[in-house]
C-alpha cells in the first residue's frame, strides 16, 4: 500500500526549540539546501508513522508574517503558495505574549495549526502555572505539551498531526480587530477573488499594517478606482499598524486571563546570574576571547593529534587502491591514484579539523552562548566592517575556508552575508599558513615568527579595506544596529550535536570533494600532458604565459604554476613547485634560494594568502549564494586586491631594500 505524504510546515520565533524539535522529528533522515534563488537555508525532513510519511519544513525562525525580512516573506510564501497540510508552529511556554503573536497572524492564513507547546520545564523553573487545557479550549487549538531537549511530547505531536489530518475540520477562534473591522470588511469588499492566493481577510489586514509586499501587489493588480478607495481607507489613520498590533495584544492579554498566572516576585534565573558576566563590557569581551582561543587551541591540538593516523590510512587506501588498480595502463592508474585520489583525499586530511570546529561550534550554539559571542563581540567587529555574528565563520576560516563560508549562514541579513562570503577569502586557512611557513623558513629563519604574524595583520587590514570599499561601493548597505533575542542558557543535547556535526561534516564532503577530485585530476592531465614531463606540459606553457602578468610582482613561470595548481589546493602549491624542479620537499628550499630573490618570496606569500581560495571554497560560494555573479565577483575581488597590494608591496620593498 502506498503510503499517504502529509505535508508539515514547522514555523516559530527564533529560540523557541524549533530547530530541536525538527532534529528531534527527522533525525538523520533530512536534507539541507537553500529556498530557491534565496541564501537562506532550507531543512526538509522525512518521518514515517503508520502508512503516513509526514514531509516536515522547517521554516526560518520569525517573530512575525510582515515581509520586513527575508525570512518573512519565505515563511508566509511557502504557507501560501505550497499550502501545506498543517502547520506546527513551536511556542516557548515560558514567552507566551509574545510566542502567540505569530499565531494571530498564522491563523488568518490557515486553519489547520498544532501549537508545540515547549520549554515547559523553563515554565516550571519561572514558577509560571499554566493551564494548557484552557487555553486549548480559548484557542481552539490542539496544544502538545513538550520539552523537546529530552524528546517529551515529540511522538505525541507525530500522533496529532495524523490526526489533524484526518479529520481537517479545524476551526480556530476568530481575532476581533474591535473598530478595525468595519475597514476590514469594506477593503474585503473591493478585493476580488484569489489574489495570489491570498485570503482577502489577511490581504486586507496587510494593508492596513503597511506591508510593502503586499502594497505593490495591490497597486499592480487591482484596478485604478479599486485601489484608490481602499487607499483612502489606509491612509485616514497613520496609525493604522499600531491598531492592529494592538488589538492582537489585546485579544491575546484576554486569551491567557486566567490561563497564565505568574509569581508576584521572579527568583533570579541561572541565565540572568551567568549574563552578569558573559555580557559584562569588559568581562565578557575577556571570556569571549577566553573561549574562541580555547577552542582554538583544542582544535588545533586535537587535529595534530590525529593528523599523523589519518596520514598513514589515506597513505595506506592508496596504495591499496594503486594495487587494486594494477591492471589499468600506467596513465590511466596514475591519473586516479595521484589526480582523483590525491584530491579526495587531501579533503578527507581535513575532516577531523574541521569536525573539531563544528563540534565546539555545536556545543556554543546549543548552550546559548554563541548569541552573547556574537553580541560582545559586535563593537570589535564594527570596526572590520562587520557584524558581531560574523566571529564565528571568520574563526572556523582560520582552519578551512569551506566551512567558514558555510557558517556565513547566521547572518540574516543578505548583503552582510555576500559582504562576509567575500571577505571570507581573506582569512588565511591552514594550507595557506603551510606554503606561508615553508617559505619564511627558507628565506627568513631569524624573522619567520615575526613575518608570520605581519601575514595575520595583513590579511585583518585587507578584511578592514575590502569591508569598507564592498558595503559602501558594491553592496551600498549601511550597517542595521544587531537586534537579537538572547537564548537561556542550556546543557547541550548529545544527540543534536552529533546530528548538527553530520549535517556539516556531510555538505562538506560532496561538496569539496566532488569539486577537488574533478579539478585534481584536471590539474595532473595538464602537468603530465603531452610528454609526461611538467616542465614541458600543458599546464607549463600557460604558466609561461601567465607569468607575463606576474613579472611585476616578481614571480616566474615556476612560482606562477604553483598559484595555478594552488587554485585546486593550497597545499599542491609545495608539491607543484616540487615536481617542476624535480627535487624532494626537503631539497626545494636550495632551489628555491638559488632561483629566488627575498623580495619575491615574501611578496609570492603575501599573494598566495590573499588571491582567489581553492576551487572548493569557490563552489562553496556559489552553493551559498546560487549566483555566478557573486561568485565570480568573489574570485575577481580577491584576486584584483592581490595583485594590487603584492605590487605595491614589491615596489615598496624594492626602494627601500629591507628583505
Amino acid at each position: 500500500m502506498e503510503k499517504i505524504k502529509i505535508r508539515v510546515a514547522l514555523a516559530g520565533n527564533p529560540n523557541v526549540g524549533k530547530s530541536t524539535v525538527f532534529n528531534q522529528l527527522t533525525g538523520l533522515n533530512q536534507h539541507t539546501g537553500n529556498w530557491p534563488g534565496k541564501t537562506v537555508e532550507k531543512k526538509v525532513g522525512y518521518v514515517e508513522k503508520d502508512h503516513y510519511i509526514l514531509e516536515i519544513t522547517d521554516l526560518p525562525g520569525i517573530y512575525s508574517l510582515t515581509a520586513n525580512t527575508l525570512e518573512e516573506l519565505i515563511s508566509r510564501e511557502f504557507i501560501v503558495k505550497e499550502k501545506p497540510d498543517i502547520v506546527i508552529l513551536i511556542v516557548d511556554a515560558s514567552a507566551l505574549e509574545r510566542n502567540l503573536y505569530l499565531l494571530l497572524q498564522l491563523r488568518e492564513l490557515i486553519p489547520n495549526i498544532i501549537i508545540g507547546l515547549n520549554m515547559l520545564d523553563i515554565l516550571k523553573a519561572k514558577r509560571y502555572k499554566l493551564d494548557v487545557k484552557k487555553l486549548e479550549e480559548r484557542l481552539n487549538i490542539p496544544i502538545i505539551p513538550m520539552i523537546a531537549s529530552r524528546g517529551i511530547g515529540i511522538d505525541e505531536l507525530i500522533n496529532k498531526v495524523i490526526e489533524v489530518y484526518e479529520k481537517d475540520n479545524l476551526d480556530p477562534t476568530k481575532i476581533d480587530y474591535g473598530e478595525l473591522e468595519e475597514d476590514i470588511n469594506k477593503i474585503e469588499s473591493i478585493l476580488p477573488e484569489n489574489l495570489e492566493d491570498y485570503p482577502k481577510r489577511w490581504i486586507a489586514l496587510k494593508l492596513l499594517e503597511s506591508d510593502p509586499i503586499i502594497t505593490d501587489l495591490c497597486k499592480k493588480k487591482l484596478k485604478r478606482e479599486d485601489w484608490e478607495k481602499i487607499k483612502e481607507l489606509i491612509e485616514k489613520n497613520e496609525s493604522n499598524p499600531i491598531r492592529v498590533a494592538t488589538a492582537r495584544y489585546n485579544f491575546i492579554k484576554k486569551i491567557l486571563e486566567g490561563v497564565l498566572e505568574k509569581p508576584e516576585k521572579q527568583a533570579i534565573s541561572w541565565t540572568e546570574k551567568l549574563d552578569e558576566y558573559f555580557t559584562h563590557p569588559v568581562w565578557g569581551s575577556f571570556l569571549a576571547i577566553l573561549i574562541v582561543a580555547l577552542i582554538f587551541y583544542l582544535t588545533f591540538t586535537l587535529n595534530n593529534f590525529l593528523a599523523e593516523p589519518v596520514k598513514n590510512v589515506l597513505d595506506f587506501m592508496g596504495d591499496k587502491l594503486s594495487s587494486l588498480l594494477v591492471f589499468l595502463p600506467n596513465w590511466w592508474r596514475d591519473l586516479l591514484i595521484e589526480g582523483v585520489w590525491q584530491g579526495i583525499a587531501t579533503i578527507l586530511s581535513f575532516t577531523p579539523l574541521i569536525t573539531f570546529f563544528f563540534f565546539f561550534l555545536a556545543l556554543l550554539e546549543d548552550s546559548g552562548y554563541l548569541a552573547r559571542l556574537a553580541f560582545v563581540s559586535d563593537r570589535l567587529m564594527h570596526i572590520l566592517g562587520l557584524h558581531g555574528k560574523s566571529l564565528i565563520p571568520l574563526v572556523i576560516s582560520f582552519g578551512c575556508n569551506v566551512p567558514g563560508v558555510m557558517a556565513t549562514r547566521t547572518l540574516e541579513d543578505e548583503k552582510d552575508r555576500i559582504l562576509l562570503i567575500i571577505l571570507d577569502s581573506f582569512i588565511p586557512c591552514v594550507p595557506r599558513i603551510l606554503v606561508a611557513s615553508f617559505f619564511l623558513s627558507i628565506f627568513f629563519p631569524k624573522q619567520a615568527f615575526f613575518l608570520l604574524i605581519l601575514l595575520y595583520l595583513i590579511s585583518f587590514i585587507s578584511i578592514f579595506i575590502s569591508g569598507k570599499i564592498l558595503r559602501t561601493k558594491v553592496l551600498k548597505t549601511s550597517f542595521n544596529p544587531l537586534l537579537m533575542e538572547l537564548p537561556i542558557y542550556k546543557i547541550p543535547n548529545p544527540k543534536l550535536v552529533l546530528l548538527y556535526i553530520w549535517d556539516k561534516i556531510k555538505h562538506f564532503l560532496v561538496r569539496a570533494g566532488t569539486v577537488m577530485a574533478f579539478l585534481s585530476a584536471i590539474i595532473w592531465i595538464l602537468s603530465h600532458y603531452p610528454t609526461g614531463d611538467i616542465q614541458n606540459s600543458i599546464l607549463a606553457e600557460i604558466s609561461r604565459f601567465f607569468s607575463l602578468f606576474m613579472k611585476p610582482l616578481g614571480f616566474n613561470w615556476e612560482l606562477t604554476t604553483g598559484l595555478l595548481s594552488g587554485f585546486v589546493a593550497k597545499e599542491a602549491t609545495l608539491s607543484t613547485l616540487s615536481a617542476i624542479y624535480g627535487v624532494s620537499g626537503s631539497e626545494l628550499g636550495k632551489i628555491l634560494l638559488e632561483n629566488i630573490t627575498p623580495i619575491a618570496a615574501f611578496s609570492f606569500i603575501v599573494f598566495q594568502l590573499l588571491y582567489i581560495p581553492c576551487a572548493s571554497t569557490v563552489a562553496t560560494i556559489y552553493q551559498e549564494t546560487k549566483s555566478i555573479k557573486w561568485t565570480l565577483f568573489s574570485m575577481g575581488y580577491s584576486l584584483m586586491y592581490a595583485y594590487v597590494f603584492t605590487f605595491i608591496l614589491h615596489q615598496i620593498l624594492s626602494i627601500i631594500g629591507i628583505l
